[in-house]
């Protein structure tokens, strides 16, 4: 409610500039009075061709303030996403943009201001690339998407630290069907997420299906250092060998011939593997498999289920990790 009186609030002070403008012009050469004050007579012939200049800007920038709610209720029953609608009033001020320039440009030429159209264009040109520099940025994102495929409609990507599934590309931006935001674990959220295009070349983007349909997962368990660890290791590939053993021999010649060099297909673990890591008496055990990436929740509910199904059937197996004095230890993975 707030963002929308500012919007007419802007438009309207737009409008009061050049109004104002427009006013004092007409008192100084005397076409106007003003009750109270003595009629002016100045000479502004000498200025004329920066007047025009000045009053086609101020002129285009009230316009468009005024036209943006219009344009917008006119595209709201035919464009979907407001992003988008955004995205076309952009392109619409631009191409307006440029005619009130070359406009302003023409009337300081035609008026015996020549000498100074080329310090005009450099200003001019300034402060629209300081004023629009994120759209132009936003243009510049989509043209290296689409040349250098850093992801397309249907993948599985993470921009802006959000994730999720990408539906629609744009020229400014990139609308996901978000997967893992508020509810734990990767899984759909119901929401649409709008990342503007500008985040391919100020930030980074992860693209879990650009090669390959899968992506590595890890569960991690503590257990004291001197109690049960081989045990827990075993406990750990058991489990892994029922969820996801099967698969992952099946798909890793896929993984391996989407690597480019030889020495990284040496890395690949065709089994499950678990690293082990020391800290304070206490065992870090990390699960690494690797799995189908748009039901990696799945694989990794499937996977805490049996190792503690298998764990409440072994005594000699007891999960736990480091706490302060008095606090209670947990009995169950602690995934990271």
């Amino acid at each position: 409610m707030i963002q929308e009186r500012w919007k007419k609030a802007r438009a309207l002070l737009w409008v009061l500039v050049t109004s104002l403008f427009i006013v004092t012009l007409l008192f100084l050469t005397g076409s106007i009075t003003i009750p109270g004050l003595p009629p002016a007579q100045v000479d502004l012939s000498a200025y004329q061709p920066w007047i025009f200049a000045i009053l086609i800007l101020l002129t285009t920038k009230a316009l468009l303030e005024l036209l943006r709610p219009v344009f917008r209720a006119a595209l709201r029953s035919h464009v979907r996403y407001e992003a988008d609608i955004f995205a076309h009033f952009k392109t619409v001020s631009y191409v307006v943009w440029a005619t009130a320039i070359l406009l302003a440009i023409s009337a300081l030429a035609a008026t015996g201001a020549g000498q100074y159209v080329g310090l005009s264009i450099g200003l001019v040109l300034a402060a629209l690339v300081y004023v629009l520099g994120e759209p132009i940025l936003c243009l510049v994102g989509w043209m290296v998407i689409v040349t250098l495929r850093l992801y397309k409609i249907g993948d599985r990507i993470e921009a802006n630290n959000v994730r999720g599934y990408v539906v629609e590309i744009t020229p400014f931006n990139t609308t996901l069907r978000e997967f893992g935001g508020s509810p734990a674990g990767e899984i759909y959220t119901g929401r649409y997420v709008t990342v503007p295009n500008s985040q391919a070349v100020r930030g980074n983007v992860f693209n879990a299906t650009k090669d390959t349909p899968f992506v590595w997962d890890q569960v991690t368990v503590t257990v004291p250092y001197q109690e049960g660890g081989k045990a827990a290791e075993a406990l750990l590939l058991d489990a892994a060998e029922s969820v996801a053993g099967p698969m992952m021999r099946e798909n890793v010649g896929r993984i391996r011939n989407k690597y480019e060099f030889d020495d990284l297909r040496e890395y690949v673990p065709e089994e499950p593997t678990v690293l082990w890591n020391v800290r304070e008496g206490f065992a870090d055990l990390t699960l690494i498999y690797f799995c189908p990436v748009f039901e990696r929740a799945r694989y990794h509910t499937r996977m805490v289920k049996a190792i503690l199904d298998r764990a409440a059937e072994r005594p000699d197996v007891r999960f736990g990790a480091a706490a302060p004095s008095g606090a209670p230890t947990p009995t169950m993975p602690v995934v990271r």
